[in-house]
């Protein structure tokens, strides 16, 4: 059976849940809660490499390292600013980790030692503003490395992708349309990159230049109402799925070339689905305010559906299955 880690938000940050927490797969394709494996504060976004999991304690402001010591166990073996508010995403990029910080936009670089965080290396600020009321300055909300010297940022505040290369340095700007509050960014397999906007509802295709990404095309959310926050990105194969809060829908798009077909969407089966994972044909989504994970069989068609009742986990914002 899989080991999988969760995250969320704890007591700092309006949350219950203790720290990361463990979870194993079930013969049917759920996951089913194993217990705390470490605690820890608002541990709100985990990245894995070798038997280290790096967490961000977002209301804190600080990234932390822990070394798996069992099956179902962590614990801390290092910590660093964040340098900044509100760390929410993270990225192994050349000689560290890089953070997004979404409260003040900056971007940080922390070191590692065998593993564990040792500190703060680095440090960008962010810039800029958009028209919506929640972009009155910059928000930093996700890293992505290209290489080992080339990484990019997605500002949901100024309706901005960075290009840092090397290290933090900013070398390039991609403006999205104002107003598009862009939050998440995957590569695909196909080499284009897809970029989810939090605000407009729009899940933009790009591509790599060589020195820039350039936007080759966008398509409007399926099933996004008023009100909605659009989350996360996940693939399988040739479909594309994104969630959104408050309607509480996982959406659902085909790959066509350098264009996405909508086609539709399902519940997400629970509220606020923050994050979700596609694992060989099952979709896993973390619902943080209905406290449970739902999991979701894919079908030929790309359909999600429910495997069994959701498993209950405090506060989930996002998983992370463990290597």
């Amino acid at each position: 059976m899989s080991v999988w880690w969760a995250g969320g938000y704890g007591d700092d940050m309006k949350g219950t849940i203790p720290g990361i927490l463990a979870l194993r797969s079930t013969d049917a394709g759920t996951l089913a809660l194993v217990g705390t494996a470490v605690e820890t504060l608002s541990p709100s976004y985990l990245l894995q490499r070798g038997d280290h999991v790096y967490a961000v304690a977002e209301g804190a402001g600080t990234v932390d390292s822990f070394l798996r010591t069992g099956e179902h166990t962590l614990e801390r073996d290092g910590s660093a600013p964040s340098g900044g508010t509100w760390p929410c995403n993270l990225e192994r990029v050349g000689r560290g980790i890089a953070v997004a910080n979404y409260f003040d936009g900056s971007v940080g670089l922390v070191g590692l030692e065998n593993g564990a965080v040792t500190g703060l290396l680095d440090r960008v600020e962010g810039s800029g503003s958009g028209p919506d009321a929640r972009q009155q300055g910059p928000h930093s909300h996700a890293v992505l490395a290209l290489d080992e010297t080339t990484m990019l940022s997605v500002d949901l505040g100024s309706d901005r992708i960075l290009v840092h290369r090397p290290g933090l340095a900013v070398a390039a700007s991609v403006a999205l349309p104002p107003g598009t509050g862009p939050r998440d960014i995957v590569r695909h397999q196909s080499g284009l990159f897809y970029v989810l906007s939090e605000l407009s509802h729009e899940l933009f295709v790009l591509q790599w230049t060589g020195s820039t990404l350039e936007l080759v095309s966008s398509v409007a959310v399926p099933g996004a109402v008023d009100g909605d926050h659009d989350s996360a990105i996940s693939v399988w194969g040739d479909f594309v799925y994104t969630g959104l809060r408050g309607s509480n829908r996982i959406a659902m798009f085909r790959t066509a070339g350098e264009t996405l077909e909508p086609l539709g969407w399902v519940s997400s089966e629970g509220d606020w689905p923050r994050h979700h994972v596609v694992d060989g044909d099952v979709l896993h989504v973390a619902n943080q305010l209905s406290n449970s994970v739902a999991s979701f069989r894919l079908g030929s068609d790309g359909t999600p559906a429910l495997i069994a009742e959701p498993t209950a986990a405090p506060s989930p914002n996002y998983l992370l299955r463990a290597l």
